[in-house]
C-alpha cells in the first residue's frame, strides 16, 4: 500500500545575500517567486476529455486512521494530542536554518555544566526562544537540570554518568505523544547536549537524517544528550511519550520514609535553610505534600525588582527572605530548600524560563513558580498547536506571571503583528513592510552604573555567514568592562541603515554568568531590502554602562 505522505508549505522566505559581519554592509536580497505548472494532455482522450488524475486534499483524521507513517521512517503522519491534531516533521530534509542547531560550543552545553546564582532581580524583557517540539511546549523546554549544590550554592548534577534511552514502546494508559525535531552537530564520542519535554521522556521512535549511528543518553537529572560516532550536522526526528500528570498533578500523598532523601546539600549551609524554612512555616512534622504546597505559594510571591536583595553574605537567604526575583531565582532558593527538607528536587533552566521539579517517590511534577520574561520571540506555526496543560494544582497570587503566561502573550502579539499588514510574517508575504521597523530604544537603566568600571566593550566572536530573511540570524560574543564580565545584561541586536540611523532592532539576547551570549534573532521577513550594518548593543545596568559595536572610541 502506498502511504499518504503529509502535506508541506511551499512558502520559501527571501534570502539576505552575501554575508554579514558588524559594522559591515550587506544587501538583503530579493528572491523571486516561480511557480511551475505541469500540464499532460492525451492525444486519445475523446470528446469529453477522460480525467485520469484527480487530486485530494490531504486529510489528517483519514490518515491517523489508517496510521499512515512519514516518508522514510515509521514515525505517525499525525499524532491526536489533548493539545490538537499535530503534524510529524518531514525528515528527508537536512536540519533546517530555521532551527538551532545543538552543538558543544556554549559554555553550559557540556555534561559537566553548573549553575551558578545571581542577584540581577530585575525582569527580562525580550527572550528569544527555540521550541523543536509539537505540541509547542514554550516556554518549557526541558534544556538543563541541577539536583544537588555546592558550598558556594554553584548547582551541579549529582551524578554525571550517562545512561542509554532506549527506543521503543507506546503509549501507555496517561501518557501524552509529542514530536520532536532536533538538528545536532555530532563530534564522533562526544555527548552533545539536546532538549526533552519533561522528565520521565520515553522515545518511541526515532528517524535520524541523514542516516548516522546515533544513540540518545541521559543523566541522573535526566538531562539528554546525543552521541554519534561520526562528525556530521543531522537531524533527530523522534515520537516521544511522558505522563499528561508530569505537567499538572498534585503531590502525592505519601509519607517522608518514601522520598529519596539523598545528601545533596551542604551541612554548612544548614543555619540559613533553618531560618528560610521558619519564615515559610515548613517542617518534617507536617506531611511532605503540605510543605510542597506551602512552598510552591511562598515562592510564587515573589516579585522582580530593579534593587538587588540586600547583601548578608549568604545568596541564598538574601533572595529567600528578601522574597525578590524572577523565574531563575525562585527555582534555585526553592531547590536549596527543598533538598534540606528532604523533598528530591531539580532546577530547570533554559534560554528564556526557569522552574523546579519535585518527585513524590513515584512521579516527578514539573511546577511554575513564576517570573517569566515580560516577552518572548519564538517560531509559530500551524501544524505545531500550542501546548494545552492540565490545569495548575496550586494557586497563584493575584498578579502571576507564569511561563504559560508569557507563551500566550507572546503568541497573540506575533499573531497580531502578522496581521497588520501584507508585509508582515504571519502570511509569508516578501513585500516590503507597512510600517517602518522599530527604532532601538534609547539605552536605559535602574541606576547609574558604577564610573570607576569604565567603559563596556562588546565584541562578536561568531556570526552565520548565511542570512535569510525570516530566519534566525546566529551570533555569539561578550560583553565586559575593567570589572569583568557583565552578567544577565540585555542584548539588543540591531541593523542599521541610511534610512535608520539608529538602527532597527530585530531581537534580543542574554549574558550568562561569564558575560557571554550565544542565540539567534530572527531577521523579519518584510525587512526593507538594502545596504545595512549589524551592531550589538546593550542598555546597560547598574554594574556596567551602556555601549554598542559602532560606538567611538
Amino acid at each position: 500500500m502506498t502511504h499518504r505522505r503529509p502535506s508541506r508549505s511551499g512558502a520559501t522566505a527571501s534570502r539576505a545575500g552575501g554575508s554579514v559581519t558588524p559594522a559591515s554592509a550587506r544587501r538583503l536580497g530579493r528572491v523571486g517567486l516561480a511557480l511551475a505548472f505541469l500540464l499532460s494532455l492525451s492525444p486519445f482522450a475523446d470528446a469529453q476529455s477522460t480525467l485520469l488524475h484527480e487530486r485530494f486534499e490531504p486529510d489528517p483524521k483519514e490518515d491517523l486512521a489508517l496510521s499512515t507513517t512519514i516518508p522514510d521512517g515509521d514515525i505517525p503522519a499525525y499524532l491526536q494530542t489533548p493539545s490538537g491534531m499535530a503534524t510529524a516533521p518531514d525528515p528527508r530534509t537536512p536540519p533546517s536554518t530555521s532551527q538551532q542547531i545543538y552543538n558543544n560550543t556554549a559554555a553550559d552545553a557540556s555534561a559537566d555544566s553548573t549553575y551558578e546564582p545571581d542577584r540581577d532581580t530585575r525582569r527580562p524583557n525580550v527572550e528569544n526562544y527555540d521550541d523543536p517540539f509539537s505540541p509547542a511546549t514554550a516556554p518549557f523546554k526541558r534544556l538543563r537540570a541541577y539536583d544537588a549544590v555546592h558550598p558556594n550554592y554553584t548547582l551541579f548534577v549529582w551524578r554525571k554518568e550517562l545512561h542509554l534511552v532506549k527506543v521503543g514502546g507506546s503509549l501507555g494508559a496517561g501518557d501524552e505523544p509529542f514530536y520532536g525535531d532536533i538538528g545536532v552537530d555530532l563530534i564522533p564520542n562526544e555527548p552533545i547536549r539536546i532538549p526533552t519535554v519533561g522528565p520521565g521522556t520515553r522515545i518511541l521512535r526515532m528517524h535520524v537524517a541523514p542516516d548516522a549511528d546515533v544513540t540518545v543518553l541521559r543523566d541522573g537529572a535526566d538531562n539528554w544528550f546525543a552521541r554519534g560516532t561520526t562528525r556530521q550536522r543531522v537531524r533527530l526526528v523522534v515520537q516521544l511519550a511522558i505522563p499528561r500528570a508530569t505537567f499538572g498533578s498534585e503531590f502525592a500523598n505519601v509519607d517522608w520514609s518514601v522520598l529519596d532523601r539523598q545528601p545533596r546539600f551542604q551541612p554548612s549551609q544548614g543555619a540559613a535553610y533553618e531560618e528560610v524554612a521558619r519564615t515559610i512555616g515548613i517542617s518534617r512534622a507536617m506531611r511532605p505534600r503540605e510543605a510542597v504546597r506551602k512552598m510552591v505559594e511562598y515562592f510564587r510571591a515573589f516579585a522582580p525588582s530593579d534593587d538587588p536583595p540586600r547583601e548578608r553574605g549568604d545568596i541564598y537567604l538574601d533572595l529567600a527572605l528578601s522574597r525578590k526575583g524572577v523565574c531563575r531565582h525562585r527555582a534555585f532558593a526553592f531547590l536549596v530548600t527543598a533538598l534540606h527538607l528532604g523533598i528530591p528536587t531539580r532546577m530547570v533552566v533554559n534560554e528564556a524560563h526557569a522552574w523546579v521539579e519535585v518527585s513524590d517517590g513515584t512521579l516527578w511534577h514539573r511546577i511554575d513558580l513564576g517570573g517569566a520574561a515580560l516577552n518572548m520571540e519564538q517560531d509559530l506555526d500551524e501544524n505545531r498547536p500550542p501546548y494545552v496543560p492540565p490545569p495548575d494544582p496550586y494557586t497563584w497570587p493575584e498578579t502571576p506571571d507564569s511561563g504559560q503566561q508569557l507563551a500566550e502573550r507572546s503568541r497573540a502579539e506575533q499573531q497580531t503583528r502578522g496581521q497588520q499588514g501584507p508585509g508582515d510574517a504571519g502570511n509569508g508575504a516578501n513585500g516590503p513592510p507597512t510600517t517602518a521597523p522599530s527604532a532601538a530604544p534609547a539605552p536605559t537603566a535602574s541606576a547609574a552604573p558604577d564610573p570607576r568600571a569604565g567603559r563596556t566593550q562588546i565584541t562578536v566572536a561568531a556570526i552565520d555567514r548565511d542570512i535569510r530573511r525570516g530566519l534566525p540570524l546566529h551570533l555569539q560574543g561578550q560583553v565586559s568592562n575593567d570589572n569583568g564580565p557583565c552578567m544577565r545584561l540585555r542584548v539588543d541586536v540591531l541593523l542599521r541603515s541610511d534610512s535608520l540611523p539608529q538602527g532597527a532592532v530585530i531581537g534580543s539576547l542574554s549574558t550568562d554568568e561569564r558575560g557571554r551570549y550565544d542565540g539567534a534573532v530572527v531577521v523579519p521577513r518584510d525587512f526593507p531590502v538594502g545596504d545595512h550594518d549589524l551592531v550589538v548593543s546593550t542598555p546597560g545596568d547598574i554594574r556596567c554602562a551602556s555601549g554598542r559595536t559602532d560606538a567611538s572610541p
